[in-house]
């Protein structure tokens, strides 16, 4: 059993002091716990129990994967709507790899000191 840390002598004492008496055990305790236990009645627990569990969890789980495919799965593109994100790319790619004299990215960098 642990002792207690020098600094809690004024609790243990008190605590010594004010304890209430410990009560007669019953002589046939023993027994009585014995008998309690002979009679109650442990089911062994079956493993084949759960196993009317697997067929639906696994359909379960499989119609899920089914329709979660089909909702995270983005459609394709119609002609049209691809024609206007080539579009959208080319006109960006030509902005961003023309050169503008009159872009930001000049006013940093000073090629008239060469």
């Amino acid at each position: 059993m642990s002792q207690f840390p020098n600094d809690d002598k004024n609790l243990v004492n008190f605590l010594c002091k004010h304890r209430p008496p410990v009560p007669p055990a019953s002589p046939d305790l023993e027994q009585q716990i014995l008998q309690q236990v002979q009679t109650s009645i442990v089911k062994p627990q079956r493993r084949l129990a759960r196993l009317w569990l697997v067929p639906p969890v696994m359909a379960a789980s499989l119609l899920a994967s089914v329709f979660s495919y089909r909702v995270l799965v983005p459609a394709k593109p119609s002609a049209a709507e691809l024609a206007n994100l080539e579009a959208f790319i080319d006109s960006n790619w030509q902005g961003t790899v023309s050169e503008h004299t009159e872009s930001y990215v000049w006013h940093f960098t000073d090629d008239s000191a060469d």
